[in-house]
């Protein structure tokens, strides 16, 4: 039995380097045999498929609700024969000088020095049914950088500062004052399909909605969240348009760095994303999302939440403090997506609240209580022949909230009254990589060849804008903004993409540090960091 196994496992890792003739003699002949890479969400693949939609030269089905599975369909298999790929190996690696700098990097949190996540499988199919096995491996050297301490009693030192009471949420500054290394089961999933359907159980990311940045509801930002789902197979096509749907429930887990209490460690996740393409115009899709998450005390409880997102329709608090009768939080957004092939150019939008309105008057008097957006375009036009593309991209998202009732200050995005982490994963938010109380924009261009890329981008960051306003002395002198600027480059070899990042950027009044009283009298902090960022992904 041993020597089976063990054969197997050579196979595995040996067969797919082996010529056609050679594999053909190896392999048994009810299985198959090859690498193959596992398309992941913000990959080069990824890029590139975005950029033939603009083109009109890719299919945009499945693109506003995706996860590597989706990016990357089995092939179509014999009911009465097992497929077998190797998933070919990902690398990523992540260098920060003086601070973490860490945004839609999935299971890794890239905190200051090196680090590292790297991913690799196997996926077996056979008839309806899809198995991908896609573990990563992570390693943070996680070097000292100043932090404040966490204030809440009984909470982590290294728990946020800013989030707690009624603002409460798992974000940690620092994961803890030393090296870590984890591994999880990452991109995996097992997928069955029936008829137009498919349901399954999968710890992939998520990405809903056309963000390229900033995703509000679910993004790659955080490590993949153990869940059931249910989706649309294909498009469903209708004489109104095309209809896609993804239907999940599953767990969110708290970091090491948040509290004590083994009571509230999980909770669980109810979401659904819908998107639709007019039959009279499919260059343009709209879509809707919406989670709603509470505290549970165990798997059973949180796969019988699965209807939450469906019934769970309560009203907002009736203050600003933490609401032990709230039996959930929610967040909610509309989307929408419109190419113009013709002219390469998109443009899209989102847009989300955290709180429903009381009535459809409130909606209409003050449609920016808990809002939250991100607008962006992208336009590309063909240079030296049909063999290279000029493209520009540019986003704009802001979380930060306004007081709209004097009677309702709004809570701060990623926030919960009724969960004490409120919108994480293990110590990073789900949703918008920026964070909460934060606004962004971004502003890149690339020129794109058929076996290399370059390009060039500046940005900036306000982070935690809303936590400055609890600050005992709050003024627009010392708000915490990065303004950062790069380059990025990559290269296309016979069986792997090649692509890396360089940003400079400039933190002003780290932590809102900014007056007199700071150490060594300076007038404010501001923290110069540098980031290497470089991603070896299989073609």
């Amino acid at each position: 039995m041993r020597a089976r196994y063990t054969g197997l496992l050579l196979g595995v890792v040996l067969v797919p380097h082996l010529p056609a003739a050679a594999r053909a003699s190896v392999l048994p002949t009810p299985m198959l045999a090859q690498m193959r890479p596992l398309v992941s969400i913000g990959s080069p693949a990824e890029d590139r498929r975005r950029l033939g939609q603009l083109l009109g030269t890719d299919s945009t089905d499945g693109f506003l609700l995706r996860t590597a599975s989706v990016l990357s369909p089995a092939h179509a298999s014999d009911a009465r024969r097992l497929r077998l790929e190797v998933v070919a190996p990902e690398l990523r690696l992540v260098w920060n000088s003086a601070l973490p700098f860490s945004l839609n990097d999935g299971s890794l949190w890239a905190g200051r020095g090196a680090s590292v996540l790297v991913r690799a499988g196997v996926r077996l199919s056979r008839g309806p049914v899809d198995l991908v096995l896609d573990p990563e491996f992570a390693y943070a050297e996680n070097g000292r950088f100043e932090a404040f301490p966490g204030r809440e009693p009984g909470r982590s030192t290294f728990s946020s500062p800013w989030h707690l009471g009624p603002q409460s949420a798992d974000l940690p500054l620092r994961f803890g004052d030393e090296a870590y290394r984890f591994a999880t089961v990452g991109q995996s999933a097992i997928t069955v399909a029936a008829g137009g359907a498919a349901f399954g159980a999968s710890t992939e990311n998520q990405w809903w909605g056309p963000g390229i940045r900033n995703g509000l509801v679910m993004s790659n930002n955080s490590q993949g969240i153990p869940h059931f789902f249910v989706r649309t197979a294909r498009p469903l096509r209708t004489r109104y348009g095309d209809v896609e749907a993804r239907w999940v429930v599953g767990g969110l887990t708290e970091s090491l760095y948040f509290d004590t209490l083994p009571a509230n460690d999980l909770r669980s996740l109810s979401g659904l994303v819908v998107a639709f393409r007019p039959a009279g115009g499919r260059d343009l899709t709209v879509g809707l999302a919406r989670a709603v998450y509470t505290t549970v005390s165990g798997g059973v409880e949180a796969a019988g939440r699965m209807f939450d997102v469906f019934t769970e329709w309560h009203g907002p608090p009736q203050s600003d403090q933490a609401d032990s009768s709230a039996t959930s939080d929610q967040i909610l957004s509309l989307f929408a997506r419109w190419l113009f092939p013709a002219s390469r150019f998109e443009v899209y939008g989102e847009w989300s609240r955290i709180e429903l309105p009381r009535s459809l008057r409130e909606l209409l008097t003050a449609p920016h209580h808990t809002q939250g957006y991100t607008i962006g375009l992208q336009w590309a036009r063909p240079v030296g022949g049909r063999d290279a593309v000029f493209r520009l991209q540019s986003e704009v998202t802001n979380l930060e909230q306004t007081i709209v009732f004097r009677d309702r200050p709004p809570a701060d995005y990623y926030t919960g009254r009724a969960t004490s982490q409120g919108y994480t994963q293990r110590g990073e938010v789900i949703g918008a990589a920026i964070g909460p109380g934060a606004s962004s924009q971004w502003l890149a261009g690339d020129y794109l060849a058929r076996r290399w890329q370059v390009g060039a981008f500046v940005g900036r960051i306000r982070w935690e804008n809303d936590a400055l306003y609890r600050q005992p002395v709050a003024n627009f002198f010392r708000h915490d903004v990065s303004v950062f600027a790069g380059l990025r480059a990559g290269a296309r070899l016979p069986h792997l993409e090649v692509t890396t990042e360089f940003t400079a950027a400039r933190r002003n009044n780290y932590l809102f540090q900014n007056g007199f009283a700071n150490p060594r009298g300076r007038r404010t902090i501001d923290v110069v960091n540098y980031t290497l960022a470089l991603l070896l992904s299989p073609r």
